[in-house]
């Protein structure tokens, strides 16, 4: 039986069939336009913040981590430079600037390891990423050891490009501390009592410590 083409009906037939084929010959070439093959662009990859870290077997080992830690922003190496307990079996203490003191009252008594947890946390979440927190130690520092203790007073000038707005928190930070540290029992150094002094008419590293605990 063959196929009457020139009927009404099977020109009608005939029509949608072409016009069927047609989109579907579209479609399929706008298929094979794109390559499935072809490369995907690369995404940038993410920032990662550099790791230092050298194994405190000197005690100005410690202050170089310190350093190291707080440009490179990095909370672990930062409270790893913290002993929990003094030699007597005191926990860890922070004194602060006098004048620091009477600005700030009633947050240093409690002060604790997680005081400045949250401090240091909070200083690098306000940095920006294209800016680095630079901390200078200012000549050289005196030590005075004794036995398995020490202690290093060293100035510091501590440049903090963050973006916290307000006169009450410092981009800048002078004076003058005093590390007291320990020898663990594996040999390594840590700091179980830190004393800051501030430079008169500048805010100090404890105005820091209180501004971002906060």
């Amino acid at each position: 039986m063959t196929l009457n083409l020139s009927t009404k009906n099977g020109k009608r037939t005939v029509s949608i069939l072409l016009l069927f084929f047609t989109l579907a010959a579209a479609l399929f070439g706008s298929v094979l336009c794109k390559n499935p093959f072809q490369t995907r662009k690369p995404e940038a990859p993410e920032r990662s913040k550099p790791t230092r870290w050298k194994q405190p077997t000197q005690p100005k080992d410690v202050l170089e981590n310190l350093q190291a830690a707080i440009q490179d922003e990095n909370l672990t190496n930062y409270m790893n430079c913290f002993a929990e307990k003094g030699p007597d079996g005191t926990p860890y203490r922070f004194r602060p600037d006098q004048n620091a003191q009477i600005r700030h009252p009633g947050i240093w008594d409690t002060w604790d390891l997680i005081s400045e947890q949250t401090y240091i946390a909070n200083v690098f979440r306000f940095v920006p990423d294209d800016s680095i927190l630079t901390l200078f130690y200012i000549g050289e520092g005196y030590e005075t050891p004794s036995g398995d203790t020490t202690v290093i007073v060293q100035e510091y000038e501590w440049h903090i490009p963050h973006t916290r707005t307000g006169e009450t928190f410092p981009r800048l930070a002078k004076g003058r501390a005093e590390f007291h540290l320990l020898r663990n029992e594996q040999g390594y150094w840590a700091i179980y009592l830190w004393i800051d002094d501030g430079f008169e008419g500048m805010p100090s590293w404890s105005d820091v410590k209180a501004a971002f605990v906060q």
